[in-house]
């Protein structure tokens, strides 16, 4: 996959490689990022049941799932869909700070599921000298269900001040009493 398609960042932004993310001045309020992701495949959820160490049958064994259970067949992990939407927020942030990340899976994913993720800046302000802006979080599958909500907040650091060469700079002038 070409590095600019993994990105998940607005459309309109022009992607340029860095190491580093935005600043406190260019997130606006309303303004929209989103990551698709491919369909869920069976052997994606059995991969992460070996990295969460979440071997429960519901997830990686059909029978028991659809007989036994009664859930109707596998389905992914709740926090699969998480780590979707935190790579959403990573590939857009780089190395900026989150100083919260909280989601809560509100439907079962199921294998063949896209889900697209989705956050919307809803708040900017400054606390403790710390630049922080407010993301409302959720991941949508292709029937338009939302099955992740949530929030994230980030420390964003200010832009740096740029002092341009060609401009004057200003002379200091003595000034003394004589008393």
């Amino acid at each position: 996959m070409d590095f600019k398609q993994r990105l998940a960042v607005p459309s309109q932004m022009q992607i340029v490689e860095k190491i580093e993310g935005p600043y406190f001045e260019d997130m606006t309020i309303g303004q929209h990022l989103e990551l698709s992701k491919p369909a869920i495949t069976r052997l994606q959820i059995a991969k992460f049941a070996g990295a969460s160490g979440d071997f429960n049958p519901s997830h990686v064994d059909e029978d028991i799932a659809r007989d036994i259970g009664g859930m109707g067949g596998v389905f992914a992990h709740g926090m699969l869909g998480m780590g979707f939407i935190g790579q959403m927020l990573t590939d857009y942030l780089w190395d900026r700070p989150l100083r919260l990340f909280s989601t809560k899976a509100t439907l079962i994913v199921r294998p063949g599921d896209v889900l697209t993720c989705k956050g919307t800046v809803t708040r900017k302000w400054v606390e403790d000298e710390e630049n922080l802006v407010e993301l409302t979080l959720e991941a949508i599958n292709q029937k338009g269900e939302v099955t992740h909500t949530g929030k994230a907040e980030v420390v964003l650091p200010h832009r740096p001040i740029e002092i341009k060469s060609t401009q004057k700079r200003p002379y200091l002038v003595q000034h003394r009493v004589i008393g």
